[in-house]
Formats: structure tokens, C-alpha cells, sequence
């Protein structure tokens, strides 16, 4: 996709100014500017980052983070996710966690398919510092097996308590879905016992059939399966 995987980490550099920190949160200052013979600090902008698996399953669910940086005062904002809706459903967003504070998701709706915006907010204006993340995407593998998408943010807005724009850069991330992989019916990647459990379930129609829960591929899930999986634990 010509792109380079985002390593999902939060980064929060210690700037250290002629040897003392310049203020309590040194994570947050990059420069020293002269304005009218005045000292001024240079606030670094905030990283927004989604962090997502490399290679879901088809017909599986997964989520993706939306990690944010070392972050003062922070009190809410809105953004657009986008993605592409042929591969990727998006069936809910949740609240995210800096330090011990929940970041609310107030609402989000579907601007147009494969776009959603989402608004978050903390209740009163006490504002939070720190890092985490902002919300969990829930989504849902509607594609087949070789296709993409980005998972992209654009048009985002975080503001403090003061209601003034925390400056902020957004970047993505993307997932290829995974080739299916016959045993895996729960689509963890793995097969183990989890997986013949999947497939007793599928059979008495408590669970919606997976792609890997036909083990012998022959078009139907039943009991056959349940010997290939057991199969395929012991001596596959």
C-alpha cells in the first residue's frame, strides 16, 4: 500500500533545557522563542495515533486503538475516521483511558460510507493530563482474503479547558486481511481447543459459520470438522 506500518507506541521525549526542565510537563515544550524580550515556550503538537492488527481474519472481528501522546489540559475534540467500507465495518466506538480518566465518546455517526465522525468529551471542564488512548474502534471483516484498507483521521480537533486548539498530528494505519487459515473457526490465528469449541457451537447453530471452521473444506461444517481440527492439534 506504499505506505510504512505506524509502531504504535507513545512517545514522550524529556526535553531538558540548560539543565532544568522548563516547566512540570517538560514532554510538552521543544523551543525557546524571544518574543518582545519575553521567553516563550513552543508547545510539540500532541500524537494522535491509530494502532490496529496487521492481518485480521476474514468475518472476524478486531479493534484499533486511538493512542494520543503526552497531553496537558486536554477536555475533548471531534475527528473523521476513514476507511474503506467494502473491506471494513465499523460497528461501534468506545471511550478511551488517559491515566485513570474516561475520555466519552458523546456520539458518533456515518458521514458517508467509510467516513465517521466522532466527538468526545470529558464530563465538566476539569481537563486531564497524561497519554493514553482516545477511543477503541470496533470493527468488523466484511472483505476477503488480500484485501486492504487504511484506517485514516482527518479533520480532527482536540481544545482544552479554555476551549483554545491543542495543536495535534493524526496518522493512520492500515490492515491487510489474512489469508484463512482451515482450523482457526474462532480467527485468532491459532488453533487450539478454543477452536473445536467454535466449531460445536457453529454446528448447533449458536454461532454464525467462520471461513476457518470448515476444516476438511468440503463446503459444510459438522462433525467431520470437529475430527480435523483435533487432527490438526495433535499432528498437523
Amino acid at each position: 500500500m506504499g505506505k510504512v506500518k505506524t509502531i504504535c507506541r507513545i512517545l514522550v521525549p524529556a526535553l531538558v533545557v540548560l539543565g532544568m526542565a522548563l516547566s512540570p510537563f517538560p514532554a510538552m515544550e521543544t523551543a525557546l522563542l524571544l518574543e518582545g524580550g519575553a521567553v516563550v515556550v513552543a508547545a510539540e503538537p500532541v500524537e494522535v495515533i491509530v494502532c490496529a492488527p496487521d492481518e485480521p481474519a476474514p468475518d472476524s472481528d478486531f479493534t484499533a486503538g486511538i493512542s494520543i501522546g503526552e497531553v496537558v489540559g486536554f477536555d475533548g475534540g471531534y475527528y473523521d475516521v476513514y476507511f474503506d467500507a467494502s473491506v471494513l465495518r465499523l460497528d461501534d466506538v468506545t471511550p478511551g483511558l488517559i491515566e485513570s480518566t474516561t475520555i466519552s465518546v458523546e456520539e458518533y455517526w456515518e458521514v458517508s460510507p467509510g467516513t465517521w465522525r466522532v466527538v468526545q468529551s470529558l464530563p465538566g471542564a476539569i481537563g486531564v493530563n497524561g497519554s493514553g488512548y482516545l477511543a477503541v474502534l470496533h470493527f468488523h471483516v466484511i472483505g476477503s482474503e488480500g484485501n486492504s484498507s487504511d484506517i485514516s483521521l482527518s479533520n480532527g480537533s482536540l481544545y482544552d479547558t479554555m476551549a483554545e486548539e491543542i495543536a495535534a498530528t493524526w496518522t493512520g494505519d492500515s490492515i491487510v486481511v489474512a489469508p484463512v487459515l482451515p482450523g482457526d473457526a474462532n480467527g485468532d490465528g491459532v488453533i487450539n481447543a478454543l477452536d473445536i469449541t467454535k466449531v460445536v457451537r457453529i454446528i448447533a447453530l449458536l454461532d454464525a459459520q467462520t471461513p476457518g471452521a470448515d476444516v476438511n473444506q468440503d463446503g459444510t461444517v459438522n462433525a467431520l470438522d470437529i475430527t480435523a481440527t483435533k487432527w490438526t492439534i495433535c499432528c498437523g
